[in-house]
């Protein structure tokens, strides 16, 4: 057998472990409070799609609130993918998928995508050329995308984080974006989403919203 091979897409084997207590040193509980921020406009009964949801915090938080009809659940890390379902007991209603935008099976219909923390890995040519349009086609018309992630700000401390956060993660994690993409741009103007709402958190540097298909 082979040594594993890391690539961009399942880097975050090797951080895993710790990326929940590190992300609670770095931003308290910013992070969790911002990706859960919008479940209460979720209905019930709706079928999910989370990509990029590491370890399960939010999938818990989803199938408690939500009472979700089913969840596709997409990680390209075996590792994250594993710790959700420890939390979340292995429920029947989840689709658990190891992989990374391939994963969305053409026949896929959601009425809402929740993409936590995970645009921001990848280059805006792979977001608009691969990752967003797969998304988009799975998504129902009328459907929500709650998309939450880091944004830039004039804060020099924050510029200062978020090429930190690069330098790690590309060297623990091998991710393919060298710096932060404009996800929200391209949500709005390369898949014509209308932004419904949208809240702050960590002085701005978080940014999450509802988008909707028309």
């Amino acid at each position: 057998m082979g040594k594993h091979k890391v690539t961009s897409d399942n880097g975050f084997d090797r951080v895993a472990s710790f990326y929940d207590p590190l992300s609670r040193l770095v931003f308290g509980n910013a992070q969790r409070k911002a990706q859960a921020h919008w479940i209460g406009r979720i209905p019930p009964a709706a079928d999910l799609l989370v990509f990029g949801g590491g370890s399960g915090r939010l999938l818990s938080a989803l199938l408690d609130a939500c009472s979700p009809r089913k969840v596709i659940y997409i990680d390209a890390s075996s590792k994250m993918i594993e710790l959700a379902r420890r939390r979340s007991g292995s429920d029947g209603r989840v689709d658990f998928r190891t992989g990374n935008e391939d994963s969305i099976r053409p026949s896929d219909r959601v009425d809402v995508i929740l993409t936590p923390f995970v645009l921001d890995l990848f280059s805006e040519k792979r977001l608009t050329v691969s990752i967003l349009p797969k998304l988009y086609r799975a998504l129902s018309p009328g459907g929500l995308w709650l998309g939450t992630d880091f944004v830039p700000t004039n804060h020099l401390g924050h510029s200062a984080l978020l090429k930190a956060m690069y330098l790690f993660f590309r060297f623990t994690s091998h991710i393919e974006a060298h710096r932060l993409p404009d996800w929200k741009s391209l949500m709005e103007n390369e898949l014509g989403l209308h932004r419904e709402r949208s809240a702050g958190y960590f002085g701005g540097m978080i940014e999450t919203g509802i988008w909707r298909k028309d």
